[in-house]
């Protein structure tokens, strides 16, 4: 870890102690429950491989799994914060939510796959499949996130100013994600994949530079991001959260069921 690297490392736990105390103050958890968890997590993760690197180094074996570990807590809590969000949104209208977390599910069980097939039979399947993991569950939560506002926009609709600026943000992170684990996944089966290679050991020392500093370079580049994504959820909760809206009537739900789009049977008395 060089200077700018611990620098930034600093700077962002700062950010998310700052980030973390604005959900408890705003009592964020009674509202988005998933987010807080999603806050807390990165929080915890942050504080332990800090202590971690003390005791260990940075170099250690345990600190490199626990890097790992950490990247999937992130992806996961934070897909998981923009299922919520995509619940809370749509919490009014049970027929399209009904539609949407079927999608969800859908891309979730393809990415695993996804990530599964890219890493199958490649060597250090830790650091190739995390790495695709990581890449292609961001780009998931990100057509996630663009579904969630094109259902809004078609059906006339509008997140409320809070979960939308949380929406922004996520947006942002999982966008950066998903182009710098692209970009890092790409090198490993490119010029860098000799690294993982134990017939290619004689290489290793020539090739330690190039890996030190195309790690360098993403960390820095997911820290950066991360930060910036954690200052426009801050402004999001600069001021009380306001008190959830009673939901509209509806009718009963026998009734929506023959008027849902999805619903393709003719009534009985047609048929």
């Amino acid at each position: 870890m060089n200077h700018l690297e611990m620098f930034l490392a600093l700077s962002s736990l700062s950010f998310q102690i700052m980030l973390c105390g604005f959900v408890v103050g705003r009592r964020v958890y009674g509202v988005l429950p998933l987010f807080a968890s999603f806050v807390y997590v990165v929080l915890a993760s942050t504080i332990s491989l800090s202590i971690m690197n003390v005791f260990f180094g940075f170099n250690a074996p345990l600190m490199y799994y626990g890097i790992w570990a950490s990247i999937f807590l992130f992806a996961t809590t934070r897909g998981l914060a923009i299922a919520e969000l995509c619940r809370n949104g749509l919490r009014k209208y049970p027929g399209i939510w009904a539609l949407l977390w079927r999608v969800l599910t859908v891309l979730s069980v393809f990415l695993v796959a996804h990530a599964a097939i890219n890493a199958w039979g490649q060597p250090n399947g830790i650091a190739i499949y995390w790495t695709s993991f990581a890449r292609d569950f961001a780009l998931a939560s990100l057509i996630i996130l663009a579904v969630l506002f094109l259902f809004l926009n078609y059906y006339g609709l509008a997140l409320d100013p809070v979960p939308k600026m949380i929406a922004i943000g996520l947006s942002f992170t999982c966008a950066v994600d998903a182009i710098g684990n692209t970009i890092l996944l790409n090198s490993f089966k490119g010029y860098l994949f000799p690294w993982f290679l134990e017939s290619q050991r004689v290489l290793w020392p020539s090739m330690e530079a190039l890996v030190r500093r195309a790690d360098d370079i993403w960390s820095s580049v997911h820290l950066i991001s991360f930060m910036i994504s954690i200052v426009i959820w801050c402004y999001a909760f600069r001021e009380p959260l306001p008190e959830q809206s009673a939901g509209p009537a509806l009718l009963p739900a026998s009734i929506y069921g023959e008027m849902s789009p999805g619903n393709q049977r003719a009534p009985s008395h047609v048929q």
